[in-house]
């Protein structure tokens, strides 16, 4: 199971509204501080939030500004990263193949180009298709694993407007 830490910013009547903070891989980096890379990484950071079903018990014990886990398995993160990066990998280069093919001899770089063109698109289309009918499927969403007591939630408040 992969966890993340989250700020609860909201509750209703079957779950949790969990606020994460996208980050790069460079925050466990020993050279982090030397690194232009993890210092891009920081600026590019944002919060993100997150619904997440909990059990009534549980429920009832969280309050705004909790520290929550999450976790998501580690088969699902995998195969949804494979499926999002290689789909229209392949189909951009099965388009490209095609159009160059469909081009022949004179002009085939330009019809490459367009396959190629319209093959990403395609994959793209596939992957949120894909995500769209995946959208209720349980193992798909992030599970609540635990509330940190204790230690308090390194996500900053932000004030409203």
């Amino acid at each position: 199971m992969i966890e993340e830490r989250g700020r609860v910013v909201a509750l209703d009547e079957s779950g949790i509204w969990v606020e994460t903070v996208q980050r790069s891989g460079c925050h466990s980096c020993a050279a982090k501080s030397g690194c232009g890379t993890g210092l891009l990484g920081d600026f590019w950071t944002k919060a993100s939030q997150v619904r997440v079903s909990v059990a009534p018990e549980t429920l009832r014990r969280i309050q705004l500004h909790d520290t929550a886990v999450i976790g998501i398995a580690e088969n699902t993160l995998a195969s949804g990263a494979l499926l999002v990066y290689l789909a229209p990998l392949v189909t951009l280069v099965l388009g490209a193949l095609a159009g160059q093919a469909l081009g022949g001899v004179s002009g085939g770089e330009l019809w490459a180009i367009l396959g190629a063109l319209g093959g990403f698109l395609l994959g793209a289309v596939c992957v949120r298709l894909y995500s769209h009918l995946q959208r209720n499927n349980p193992a798909m969403a992030p599970q609540f694993l635990r509330l940190e007591q204790g230690k308090p939630c390194v996500i900053p408040v932000t004030p409203l407007p």
